[in-house]
């Protein structure tokens, strides 16, 4: 119901609803909704500009007559849908282009039970139905080009944005607009340092990253993406007089945001406004998705499909941080199998697949041995383990 507020929000706008409006049924909306839906509508009819809450309101409370307690629960609903982020006409259109498929459907799966139960010859009703669903009209995007100079984008060796992490760089080189990573491990492990280092060779590489932290706090990330990029420690930062480093320079391209319960919804719709080069979720099991499931693995099955459309129609690298289940406690070989809530759902989306292991038995020391494991590889098709070192006080990564 998130989405549906967050659109009701939105065609506020006479813009946005006007881009809308030949996909906008109000019969699509749930519940009391639809009665929300079908005045904005009306009120679009008839005034010019964008609509407010109170002409909104008014106009509800005027074409139904209704008891007391149900205008004081209407007035709640209106306060949820204009407290609600909107969103841009391109994401309400899709998703307003989705609720009326669904309705459609619904429609159809009604018509075929009543012909069902009446023991009926003819399906015409449900095939009228079904024929009637909206078909979304071609984008130029859609036809891609197919020259030698673009395609060569995609040539294995020719990823735009390079690792810096070693075993990753060897072996797999870079990475290319729309690629989905996930790297993933144990608690402890060093999955945000991991990234972190990532990230900060990313910055040196003039790239332009928004980092989304709802696992560990996001001014410990942005610590992390220093120290991986100047190679400070604690006594190095306490006892520095004057920033001579080459961070300042680098910060105008990293954006570090703390989260909590955020929907992918909102962040694809800050990415298609923004346009980052890379975009970083840490933890992406962690972000919300709107809709019901049967399960934790349906959920999350969706939530990466999501994050792929976002890597998609932003045309960005998208990297998400993932947790390991206990089965990969005390390994040093971690694949995908051994994602947590996976059933391959999860795994399914990405481009590459990055396993964080280490033994059981490793010592306290300043510098760590970890194993990298890349389990999928779509980039380059290479597969394999290596061993890197894991300086953990200035979250440097080298080669073992």
């Amino acid at each position: 119901m998130t989405m549906e507020l967050r659109l009701l929000h939105s065609v506020f706008s006479k813009e946005i609803y006007d881009g809308v409006k030949d996909v906008f049924t109000a019969s699509s909306f749930t519940d009391e909704l639809e009665d929300i839906a079908t005045v904005v509508a009306d009120c679009h009819d008839q005034f010019e500009g964008n609509l407010d809450h109170d002409i909104v309101e008014q106009s509800l409370f005027d074409t139904k007559v209704m008891s007391t307690a149900k205008k004081h629960n209407l007035s709640e609903v209106m306060q949820r849908i204009v407290s609600s982020e909107p969103v841009d006409t391109d994401v309400a259109r899709t998703f307003v282009f989705s609720l009326a498929r669904k309705a459609q459907r619904l429609a159809a799966l009604n018509a075929l039970a009543l012909v069902i139960e009446k023991n009926e010859d003819s399906h015409a009703n449900v095939i009228s139905i079904l024929d009637s669903l909206p078909i979304e009209e071609q984008e130029d995007s859609e036809i891609i080009s197919l020259d030698l100079s673009d395609l060569s984008e995609h040539l294995t060796n020719n990823g735009k944005f390079m690792s810096s992490i070693p075993a990753l760089t060897t072996n797999v080189g870079g990475y290319a607009r729309q690629n989905f990573v996930i790297m993933f491990g144990r608690p402890e492990v060093g999955k945000s340092s991991l990234v972190a280092y990532e990230v900060a060779g990313f910055l040196k590489q003039g790239w332009y990253v928004d980092y989304y932290a709802n696992e560990e706090p996001g001014r410990k990330i942005a610590l992390n993406i220093r120290r991986a990029v100047t190679g400070e420690t604690d006594s190095d930062l306490q006892s520095l007089e004057e920033d001579d480093t080459i961070w300042p320079k680098l910060m105008p391209n990293l954006r570090v945001r703390q989260v909590g319960d955020i929907s992918i919804e909102t962040i694809i719709a800050r990415a298609q406004k923004d346009r980052p080069d890379i975009i970083v979720l840490d933890q992406l099991d962690k972000m919300s998705m709107d809709g019901k499931f049967n399960n934790t693995a349906d959920r999350l099955k969706a939530l990466y499909e999501r994050a792929r459309v976002l890597a998609k129609s932003v045309d960005c690298l998208v990297v998400a941080v993932s947790q390991a289940s206990a089965d990969a406690e005390n390994k040093a070989i971690v694949t995908y199998a051994d994602l947590e809530n996976s059933k391959t759902g999860k795994a399914g989306e990405a481009d590459i697949i990055v396993g964080i292991g280490r033994r059981g038995d490793v010592s306290p020391e300043r510098t760590q041995m970890r194993v990298l494991t890349v389990s999928k590889n779509k980039i380059n098709g290479w597969l394999g383990s290596d061993s890197v070192m894991f300086d953990r006080h200035a979250n440097q990564w080298s080669g073992a």
